[in-house]
């Protein structure tokens, strides 16, 4: 076992006695060290199997972990407790629910059951969810939870200014859990140390019982895992932290580095091994990796290093904007795909956050690639999008039923299904549309109250809608649209990460539609996406760098390097946040094995216009040879030949005043005005424009 492993894998297979940190950078095998220890340790006679704990994140590590262990002990490994954090406090919850409160066969409610729970009590209070969604209290409720501090909640009153009543909601809902025998995720870890500090018998039993703990992925617990495995680990002090501080990227989900970082003061006398031979990437792909994780200066030191080749070199390309990025993306594929360099699967195009996907997406779909989405769905499959889809959709055609289904009750508008199952049998009987039947019955006195006022309104804003389709272009029809029918409030409201990356990915919606000149051709371009073959053997991928984590591909893409978008814009006013999206640049380019190829776009579609970018500091940091040989993508772009666009040597910017010109994505215009190589067009289709001279040719 121990000839397979490199020196300081040995060591921290070996080193069997007090604290362990292992430091694992990425791709130094990291899961074979955890199974060779704990396989050690058992074949060694330290511990019998039962006496080993080894906690994990996803449940895919924990089986991987027990599988490779099997192979070696057999069925040993059944006696061993190798679980997530959750699944071994639910374990231990059980044993011992009495002491808490609980009978031993509890029931762990799931997302939506906590939310249908809150909203009950928020009704109770007589708190309007539209106002206050049920999902902010859950969201609070529940960060409170992994980070240990439940009875901040209670200390503070009801005085939170943006949830009423936040104080008497949570207990309120921790008396209804009680009471139905019930607890959520959050709970388990709590309840655990609600035993370990009534029950000094229980929590001795334990710690005496796990003579060795082994954690992965340590750099991800959060307070309240971190403060269950003090207290487990107390009295033998055999614990083994295995992670990685360079890829610590969740503080939004309640993360916290400080952990990794002080070991060595929770734990006196800790030996500290870096594990530092990488076996995934080349060396240039590594040198690149810590020349920008070494700006960080909340993290061990440490570099990767391998015995592979230099390989490739790292490249940068700069492209004038992230439509000519995306396309040049998609051309590199195509070429290093018919001289079968690399396989579809092998390669993986990854972005900072998921609105980013549509270019890329539409780039592939015109080219006739295979590709899927990992860790998400494909923009168009989204269900913020198809909201937004349907609302075009049954402005377009008021015979659309499916469309006006969707969106009838969205936000809520006091549309109960009594009501719904009304008007459908009102269509159904007299042959008509729904939209026809809701007329119908608003003229005939049908609907009553707050579902009335809804579907007046509802119905109103259509008809408004449906006269401005001639008046304005797609786009700013769709912006109005999402904003006057609460579409955009209802999330905007929610205030969460989640519904923040719903909110971008409308934003994108909304500007993709410039490049449609009527509603007809937009809602004919996504039927087509929609139905085009989707069960591909090879397939590349796409996906943000927070999914990437753990996979590796030969070839990575990672575009967008600019400030605002990576970093993303929020991070940037956030204490600490650059050095975390840093850490996730670590982890994006880690991700490479044999080509890494950097992009960044000079101008960047936002808000229906070009806006100008600044160049990612990120970049800065990059070893010289790279930026010194940064290359102009759009130079080598054969979609967008330069032979037939305008050259600067050829004419200069003012001789273009007044001229017809063609731009490949908003059509054929005339220039207005001229400022430097900026160029205001006043487009055919699409009306006035600010475009760079470079992306326009004389008609």
């Amino acid at each position: 076992m121990l000839s397979n492993l490199n020196q300081p894998q040995q060591e921290a297979v070996n080193n069997t006695q007090g604290p362990l940190l292992v430091l694992a950078g990425a791709g130094t095998g990291k899961t074979k060290v955890l199974t060779s220890r704990i396989i050690n340790i058992v074949n060694s006679y330290l511990a019998s199997p039962q006496e080993i704990l080894a906690v994990t994140f996803t449940n895919k590590a924990a089986s991987e972990m027990r599988l490779r262990i099997q192979n070696i002990v057999g069925d040993q490994v059944n006696n061993m407790w190798i679980a997530t954090f959750h699944s071994i406090a639910a374990k231990i919850l059980r044993r011992h629910s009495e002491i808490v409160g609980l009978k031993s066969d509890f029931i762990i409610i799931d997302q939506d059951d906590q939310l249908r729970l809150i909203k009950q009590i928020l009704a109770d209070y007589n708190i309007d969810n539209k106002q206050f969604p049920a999902k902010n209290y859950l969201n609070k409720i529940s960060k409170a939870k992994d980070i240990n501090e439940a009875q901040s909640l209670i200390n503070l009153g009801d005085n939170d200014a943006f949830l009423p009543k936040l104080s008497s909601v949570y207990q309120n809902y921790q008396y209804r859990l009680r009471s139905m025998n019930s607890v959520d995720f959050g709970d388990l870890l709590n309840y655990n140390l609600e035993i370990f500090s009534k029950s000094n018998e229980t929590l001795l039993y334990y710690q005496n019982k796990f003579k060795y703990i082994l954690v992965d992925e340590y750099q991800d617990t959060n307070n309240i895992q971190y403060q269950w495995l003090l207290k487990l680990s107390a009295l033998n002090k055999n614990i083994c932290a295995v992670g990685d501080d360079d890829q610590s990227i969740y503080s939004w989900r309640g993360a916290n580095i400080a952990n990794i970082l002080r070991f060595e003061k929770d734990f006196n006398n800790a030996k500290i091994i870096r594990l530092e031979q990488n076996y995934r990437s080349s060396s240039a792909i590594l040198d690149a990796a810590h020349s920008v994780i070494a700006n960080n200066k909340q993290r061990h030191s440490k570099k990767l290093w391998t015995t592979k080749s230099q390989g490739e070199e790292v490249k940068l390309y700069s492209f004038n904007d992230d439509r000519n990025e995306a396309n040049f993306v998609v051309e590199k594929i195509e070429e290093y795909l018919k001289k079968s360099k690399y396989k579809a699967s092998e390669i993986s195009i990854l972005v900072r956050a998921g609105y980013q996907t549509r270019v890329f997406e539409e780039a592939l779909i015109r080219s006739s690639l295979p590709y899927k989405i990992i860790g998400g769905m494909k923009f168009y499959e989204r269900m913020e999008i198809k909201d937004a889809i349907c609302y075009l959709r049954i402005i377009f055609n008021k015979n659309d039923d499916l469309a006006l289904n969707r969106i009838i009750n969205l936000p809520k508008r006091g549309i109960g299904e009594t009501t719904i199952s009304n008007i459908y049998q009102k269509s159904k009987d007299n042959k008509i549309c729904l939209y026809d039947a809701i007329s119908q019955s608003i003229i005939n006195n049908e609907i009553k109250g707050r579902a009335k006022d809804g579907l007046i309104s509802l119905i109103s804003q259509i008809e408004n809608w449906k006269r401005k389709i001639n008046e304005i272009n797609l786009s700013d029809l769709a912006s109005i649209v999402l904003k006057e029918s609460g579409y955009l409030g209802m999330w905007q409201l929610e205030n969460s990460l989640e519904a923040q990356g719903r909110l971008e990915n409308i934003e994108e919606f909304v500007n993709s539609l410039s490049d449609f000149s009527t509603i007809t051709e937009f809602l004919e371009y996504v039927s087509l996406v929609e139905t085009k073959e989707e069960n591909f053997q090879e397939s590349i991928n796409i996906m943000t760098v927070h999914a990437a984590k753990g996979l590796e591909f030969d070839l990575v893409f990672i575009p967008g390097l600019e400030d605002g978008v990576f970093p993303s814009s929020r991070s940037i006013e956030e204490k600490n946040g650059v050095e975390e999206e840093r850490r996730l640049l670590y982890v994006a380019i880690t991700r490479a094995k044999q080509e890494l190829i950097l992009c960044y776009a000079k101008t960047r579609f936002v808000f229906g216009d070009y806006q100008q970018s600044l160049i990612s500091r990120f970049i800065n940091e990059l070893p010289d040879y790279i930026t010194s040989r940064e290359k102009q993508g759009f130079e080598n772009n054969i979609l967008f030949d330069k032979k037939n666009f305008t050259n600067k040597t050829d004419i200069s910017s003012s001789g273009l005043f007044g001229k017809r010109i063609f731009h490949q994505k908003f059509g054929y215009g005339k220039v207005v005005s001229v400022d430097g190589a900026k160029l205001e067009i006043n487009f055919e289709k699409t009306g006035k424009k600010t475009v760079m001279q470079d992306f326009i040719s004389l008609a």
